[in-house]
């Protein structure tokens, strides 16, 4: 579908553009980063995302965990297949209807995210914590926590 300019809204302002940007750069930047650190001790931001959404109970639809993860249900399947293959996440069985599958974090797991929770909190603490003041790490939370809002009362998270 090819949008025309009316229906497409307002374009950005040279700056709000330079803003966005720096935004788009430096959010990159910093995932790349995480990511490379976390990859290079056996797990992705991903999978830590998973279990970190898995921890908080007893079990979980892949279809309830892939919304809550922002991910397609797809990669989540995938994604729990390796899981289960590594011991870090298990099948549960409920009920007799095959079509739903629930799964839920094994001891194994949770040990596992307990260990790359404290790498990546270090990874955040150096690279964004030290980097601001603490009122603006607050307006970091407040923002994002706007902008998160929205997208829910849009449906998008």
């Amino acid at each position: 579908m090819v949008v025309s300019h009316d229906e497409s809204g307002r374009e950005l302002t040279s700056s709000e553009r330079e803003v966005w940007r720096t935004f788009v750069s430096g959010g990159w930047g910093l995932l790349a980063e995480i990511n490379s650190t976390m990859s290079a001790r056996g797990m992705s931001q991903a999978d830590l995302r998973v279990l970190e959404a898995l921890q908080d109970s007893c079990e979980r639809g892949i279809s309830e965990l892939a919304a809550q993860v922002h991910m397609t249900v797809s990669t989540v399947s995938r994604q729990i297949s390796r899981l289960v293959d590594e011991g870090s996440v298990e099948r549960v069985q409920r009920g007799t209807d095959g079509r739903h599958r629930f799964v839920r974090i094994t001891d194994r797991g949770r040990e596992i995210l307990t260990e790359h929770v404290l790498v990546r909190d270090d990874l955040i603490r150096r690279l964004v914590i030290e980097q601001l003041t603490p009122d603006e790490f607050a307006m970091l939370g407040h923002v994002f926590g706007k902008i998160g809002a929205n997208l829910s009362r849009r449906g998008v998270v």
